[in-house]
């Protein structure tokens, strides 16, 4: 019993209490002019409208930010206004100072404190809270309320990452369409429609995303009532980081964008910007791709045609690797299996060219063939991680195959170094050479036309294959008549199936030099050294015999004997 007295007691003065602490009175504020790029100025009054004459403090905040950027807000008039009577009222103003350039898209606020004192009780107070807020939107001036466009669809299409299309990584495919609609009653003229992402700074990147065409693309005219769309499509890059982005569009007249602007829309999580997860690769089998595969000739080839290959190794996941990465390309059809090795570095976001080369073969099948490529690396002697996905390109073949050339065989020919001068009476030995320019074939050589002046020893060798641009060579032996002399002429034919071609070969037939003068020549000039002993003994014994002449020939007498 006791209790609840006490507790009735404690609850009527808690009572008592509130209503003395309560204020007797009440203030009333306008809304501030929301702060933006092109706003630096805002103001709001402060009315009285209860019978209490108040005296009242305003508490500006010092600055807003977006978190990882500030702006500073300093006062343009009195901060203090005492005595303010009933129905009066007073105003406030305020302006920011600081660099907006790469503020984050969306709208940010700190409370300004309007405190208020009754002018003859200093225990009767009031505090009130105002937002002041500065407002970054993508259009360049802000969105303009009065604007008869708005974006009444955003789509954003990740194709590589059914999961979530928010969700961006390295390469993926993306679209984007946006829908605009003129809600007014007169048509806009000139619309475009804007594509921007910014990282978490607040800088723009989207001109870092690749195969992206334009950032901007022109609707024209959007007659009143109607709606038109614009697609942006584009492949994520591969250096893209691991963090937020701010997905913006905007809607506008161009060279009205002050007046006709909208950003918004329901589509987007936050109205005005879509939150773009940025992640890398995870999966180690699926880290080191082979992307932008080209080829030239592009899409069709004929055969017989050179193939030049090029693409790209990217690295699109979380782990460097180091030294180096091997990657291959075959296609068993067309006889292809070759590898690349590049001795270098692949860290997170980077890339390397590769480049091939292949011969279409002449016998292939015209249709369409598909080479596929994979990555090896994570090289430590040798390759611990082999790509999951095989990449894959197709050319068509068309054109040139199983054809059999019309061109034909061509013949030179010329005399070989161990017989250079053709000789009556002599052997002679013709160096003929056989180049293939058209398809394969079999070709048989022989002679004609020599019989006149010169008999034939041998063709060696008689038969001979040789595939297209292939060359081989035959040598063909003479006995040459002793009584031939002059220009002399002989064809050399090659025959392959009912095709022949022949080449005359003329040679200058001279007659050797007398066979006794000859002989003797050729003898001295093979014995010489003999002949040189021979020569050195006759001067000897001549000498000798000279000496010993001298030596008996008697002396004369002088006078005096």
């Amino acid at each position: 019993m006791n209790t609840k007295i006490l507790s009735s007691v404690l609850l009527t003065l808690i009572l008592s209490l509130a209503l003395v602490s309560a204020a007797t009175y009440s203030i009333s504020t306008s809304t501030p002019n929301t702060l933006s790029k092109t706003n630096s100025q805002a103001s709001f009054t402060i009315t009285n409208p209860s019978a209490t004459t108040l005296n009242l403090s305003v508490v500006l905040p010092t600055t807003i930010s977006d978190g990882s950027h500030t702006i500073t807000i300093t006062p343009n008039s009195a901060l203090v206004f005492n005595n303010l009577g009933t129905g009066q009222s007073a105003t406030v103003a305020l302006t920011y100072t600081g660099d907006t350039t790469n503020f984050k898209i969306g709208n940010f606020a700190s409370n300004i404190v309007v405190n208020a004192v009754s002018s003859t009780d200093s225990t009767d107070t009031l505090s009130q809270n105002i937002p002041l807020t500065f407002s970054n939107t993508f259009c360049k001036y802000g969105d303009n309320s009065s604007s008869d466009l708005s974006i009444s669809e955003v789509t954003i299409n990740n194709y590589d990452n059914s999961d979530d299309d928010s969700e961006w990584r390295p390469l993926d495919e993306v679209t984007i369409k946006v829908k605009v609609e003129n809600a007014g009653s007169e048509k806009v003229s000139n619309v475009y429609v804007e594509l921007g992402l910014l990282d978490s700074t607040g800088k723009s990147v989207i001109g870092s995303l690749d195969n992206l065409d334009n950032k901007k693309i022109s609707l024209s005219t959007i007659s009143d009532g109607k709606t038109k769309t614009a697609e942006f499509k584009f492949n994520v890059p591969v250096d893209f980081e691991e963090e937020n982005y701010q997905l913006v569009v905007k809607a506008y007249k161009s060279g009205s964008e002050s007046t006709i602007c909208t950003s918004k829309s329901s589509d987007l999580g936050s109205t005005y910007y879509e939150t773009i997860s940025g992640t890398r690769e995870t999966d180690e089998g699926k880290q080191v791709v082979l992307n932008n595969i080209i080829f030239s000739p592009e899409v069709t080839a004929q055969c017989g045609d050179k193939v030049q290959v090029s693409g790209e190794v990217v690295n699109i996941g979380d782990t460097d690797y180091s030294e180096r990465v091997k990657v291959t390309m075959y296609n068993k059809e067309l006889g292809i299996s070759q590898e690349k090795i590049i001795n270098d570095d692949l860290d997170q976001g980077d890339s390397i060219t590769v480049d091939f080369e292949f011969d279409i073969p002449s016998t292939a099948k015209e249709k369409l063939y598909v080479l596929e490529f994979r990555t090896y690396y994570d090289y430590d002697q040798v390759y611990g991680i082999i790509s999951d996905q095989i990449f894959s390109k197709s050319i068509t073949v068309k054109g040139n195959c199983n054809v059999v050339s019309t061109q034909k065989v061509q013949i030179t020919a010329q005399l070989d170094p161990e017989t250079p001068e053709a000789i009556a009476g002599k052997q002679i030995i013709v160096n003929a050479k056989l180049n293939n320019p058209g398809s394969a074939n079999n070709y048989a050589v022989s002679v004609y036309g020599n019989s006149a002046w010169s008999s034939l020893v041998s063709i060696d060798p008689q038969s001979i294959s040789l595939t297209q641009g292939q060359s081989g060579d035959v040598s063909i032996v003479l006995n040459i008549d002793k009584e031939a002399t002059g220009d002399k002429q002989f064809t050399i034919r090659a025959v392959s199936g009912n095709q022949t071609v022949e080449q005359n070969v003329v040679l200058s037939i001279t007659q050797p030099e007398s066979e006794t003068g000859s002989a003797l020549v050729e003898n001295i000039k093979a014995n010489w050294f003999i002949y040189v002993i021979v020569l050195v003994n006759v001067v000897l014994i001549v000498a000798i015999i000279l000496v010993i002449r001298r030596m008996l020939s008697p002396r004369k007498r002088s006078s005096f004997d």
